[in-house]
């Protein structure tokens, strides 16, 4: 639809005065009863009920300018943001964000929002996922990239990429010789996990991939100063983790993606907060996003949670 005959339409709708809309439209009677009448055929139905005396809006009116006037609103809001934006000249933005989301796909992100805003502070904080969430609502960060894809009330957030997940393993293994492996494959190896107080959720999903699989692999605990992908290297087992982590891991390892099972990435920040350079930041971040689900792929954010027996 036409917004010039909208913005007609919405006055006319207010006025149900031929004469005064065309007064406040800065334009006489007939070019406006013309764009009433295009948008009528334009949609098909009958907007108004004129008589000689009064203008009334039929059923189908009232609906057009309930939707319109919250269209308007929003374009208003947009042009609004758009101005703001084109005005931001420096500033400063805090992203904090966990290790795995910084494999996936947060350096491309944070150089094209360089490129296009050079003069904005980026002030970047890498934590464990349960540090970046709890510092994103108690206002420290103006957005938190962290692997799944949950809802946390009072934020908003957006999925920024879908990784394939896989084990890092070191080349002389059995399983760097296969194209891919299924999860249960895992049952007789020690997978290499942060402590489950950085990130409980993924540990727990994790177990349960286990339990669904019907296998007890050995669990080895990463210590703080210790290096998942060294670990590895040094044959403390193999790492769960996602195929981006190739471009950091040791030329000793293979990754080794596991059939049907993916980890979005998403990135969260609260709805309440006005910095029109933030708005910007995240116009980067989903300008592109890399998606990969698939019919029969599961997500192991949507591992279903059940209790253990």
């Amino acid at each position: 639809m036409d917004l010039a005959k909208l913005n007609a339409f919405t006055v006319l709708a207010e006025e149900l005065n031929f004469r005064r809309s065309a007064e406040r439209l800065g334009m006489s009677q007939p070019p406006l009863t013309r764009l009433i009448a295009s948008l009528e055929e334009d949609l098909g139905v009958k907007l108004f009920e004129r008589t000689t005396r009064k203008v009334n809006l039929t059923a189908a009116g009232i609906l057009l300018f309930k939707e319109t006037k919250s269209l308007q609103a929003s374009l208003q809001k947009i042009e609004s943001d758009v101005r703001a934006v084109g005005k931001i000249k420096r500033g400063t933005l805090s992203v904090g964000f966990s290790h795995t989301a910084f494999l996936a796909r947060l350096p491309k992100i944070l150089d094209a929002f360089k490129e296009r805003l050079p003069n904005v502070d980026l002030e970047l904080f890498q934590m464990s996922r349960t540090e970046v969430l709890r510092d994103l609502k108690s206002g420290k960060l103006d957005a938190a990239f962290s692997e799944g894809d949950y809802e946390i009330e009072g934020y908003e957030r957006e999925r920024v990429s879908d990784e394939i997940m896989g084990v890092l393993v070191l080349k002389s293994h059995a399983l760097a010789k296969k194209k891919e492996i299924d999860f249960k494959e895992l049952k007789n190896e020690t997978l290499i996990l942060h402590p489950k107080q950085e990130n409980a959720d993924y540990f727990d999903r994790v177990g349960q991939l286990c339990r669904q699989a019907k296998i007890k692999p050995e669990i080895y605990i990463k210590k703080k100063n210790e290096s998942c992908p060294l670990l590895v290297v040094t044959g403390k087992g193999v790492l769960l983790t996602i195929a981006s982590s190739r471009q950091h891991a040791f030329e000793q390892t293979r990754f080794v993606p596991i059939r049907s099972l993916f980890l979005p990435v998403s990135v969260y920040w609260s709805p309440k907060n006005p910095s029109p350079t933030l708005r910007s930041f995240l116009s980067v971040a989903l300008e592109n996003p890399l998606l990969r689900i698939q019919e029969g792929v599961e997500c192991l954010a949507d591992v279903e949670m059940t209790e253990r027996s």
